[in-house]
């Protein structure tokens, strides 16, 4: 199965313009697919560069959020294993990310994603 729809998708809150937030979270949704689906190598790879990229942009999306209100406090309820719903976390330095060992540290505690 092809998750090529996914991952665009995906790579419009990695790399492009955040237009609204109901459209960057469709993207995380995308994401979410992603996180729960078998994927060819060739698809993880580019998920993985695709997340790297996010990460990088965390201030960007953070400051873009706040335009619409409380950026720290928004999709607060998603399972921290799914931890590019909590760019802001990561943003602010309160969350960081392990990429090759797939971890997420977050007050004290480390989880696998």
């Amino acid at each position: 199965m092809s998750y090529q729809a996914e991952i665009e998708d995906y790579e419009d809150a990695a790399t492009g313009e955040l237009l609204s937030i109901a459209e960057l979270q469709f993207s995380l949704a995308s994401r979410d697919t992603l996180y729960t689906s078998s994927l060819s190598l060739q698809d993880r790879e580019r998920v993985h560069e695709l997340d790297r990229m996010f990460i990088e942009r965390a201030g960007e999306v953070r400051s873009f959020l706040a335009t619409y209100g409380d950026a720290d406090g928004i999709f607060n309820d998603k399972p921290l294993q799914r931890w590019w719903w909590h760019i802001t976390r990561i943003a602010t330095g309160h969350m960081s990310i392990d990429l090759p060992n797939r971890t997420v540290v977050y007050e004290g505690q480390t989880y696998k994603y």
